[in-house]
């Protein structure tokens, strides 16, 4: 939020703490940290974002994650500021200087907490409330920086025009913030964009239910590696009776399941009611009949680079699938095909993409992403 606060010359000082027409130091300290805030909030929220730059700053996302929370939590807290602050009378203030930073402010805060709070909202609501958060982020953007170019420029708009000045009261700022609070809640929980959709629907008749939709895809390698099926090899070895290599009309012929689950990301976005088909790991252990003393399964991709592990007891749960297909059609390259590993209980980055390889072993293996500061347990947060 950019605290743009002008006064009048020859107006006098209103309130004790203003002095000669000037606004104190702690207040011009406040108007400099918001705006390097956001532009911080910016930097950081592009770097866990963009895929491209994402891919770049593995090692660093989780503290990165960590610094942009922390960073919108502060900037909330600077939103209240007019509401708890003593404004000088006399028309000082521009409004679409305020209205902007206030509007769209709360609109980046909340959709910021639905995103952030896994175990407290739908996973339906949190989906949309992060591409609503990068948008109005986008939007907040553009006019911070037409405000800065017109300010550094020296131009005043008219008296009597939109961003006319107009006098400051907090009822004036709790509209606003309340307008950007019931915008958010419009979109993110009513969903107007699937209303619309239904009333009206593209060639007549009912609008088809639309399909999970991933709009993210992530690689560690800088591509997406692929394989033709004729070639494909799954390797299952490792601590076991009868090590065994599979082609995958092999694969195609054991029983398969399906899991109708939300899938997380540990960057903040989510998908919901996502449709996997694919085999359980016990499907895989009975062929391979592990060893006593196995207490771990690695996973290892024909990528090159990527590696993740779970525990026996985790790789046995029942919501967890070696999947070959999404809501019903063979996965892409980008979606890890032709086999990767699904957890549903956990962030995404344990559900390894381009599978050929799964060993049972005595041993834990630290994963790609952990070998990186993410934690080896990824459960999700309960939900109350």
């Amino acid at each position: 939020m950019c605290l743009v606060l002008e006064q009048r010359e020859g107006e006098g000082t209103v309130s004790g703490w203003l002095k000669h027409g000037k606004w104190p130091t702690w207040m011009k300290g406040l108007h400099y940290y918001t705006i390097f805030s956001f532009i911080a909030l910016m930097v950081t929220g592009l770097a866990l974002d963009v895929p491209v730059v994402h891919a770049v700053l593995i090692p660093y996302l989780r503290i990165l994650y960590d610094v942009h929370v922390t960073l919108g939590l502060v900037f909330a807290a600077t939103l209240l500021t007019p509401v708890l602050v003593r404004f000088p009378a006399g028309k000082v203030l521009r409004s679409w200087d305020w209205l902007f930073p206030l509007l769209f402010g709360a609109a980046i805060v909340l959709t910021g907490i639905l995103v952030w709070q896994v175990a407290l909202f739908p996973t339906s609501w949190r989906s949309r409330a992060f591409h609503w958060h990068s948008w109005t982020s986008y939007i907040l953007t553009a006019w911070l920086l037409i405000h800065a170019v017109y300010k550094t420029a020296g131009y005043r708009p008219p008296a009597d025009g939109p961003n006319a000045r107009v006098d400051p009261s907090r009822r004036m700022f709790l509209k606003w913030l309340g307008t950007g609070l019931a915008g958010t809640v419009v979109l993110t929980v009513v969903d107007p964009v699937a209303i619309l959709r239904k009333v009206l629907p593209c060639g007549g008749g009912e609008a088809p239910a639309a399909p999970s939709q991933f709009d993210y895809f992530y690689t560690v390698t800088g591509g997406y590696p692929s394989v033709d099926l004729a070639t494909y090899r799954l390797k299952v070895d490792g601590l076991v009776t009868r090590p065994t290599t599979l082609r995958w009309k092999h694969i195609m012929a054991l029983k398969s399941s399906e899991e109708l689950t939300d899938f997380h990301c540990v960057t903040g976005w989510s998908v919901a009611n996502v449709h996997w088909k694919g085999l359980h790991l016990k499907t895989l252990a009975d062929l391979v009949q592990p060893l006593p003393q196995v207490k771990y399964v690695h996973f290892y991709s024909f990528d090159g680079a990527y590696t993740e592990s779970l525990s026996l007891s985790e790789a046995f749960d029942s919501t967890v699938l070696l999947a070959e297909s999404l809501d019903g059609k063979p996965l892409t390259a980008k979606e890890g095909a032709p086999l990767r590993l699904v957890v549903p209980k956990m962030y995404g980055y344990k559900s390894i993409k381009w599978v050929n390889r799964v060993e049972f072993s005595n041993k834990p293996l630290t994963g790609y992403w952990e070998a990186r500061g993410y934690p080896g347990e990824a459960y999700l947060p309960a939900r109350l």
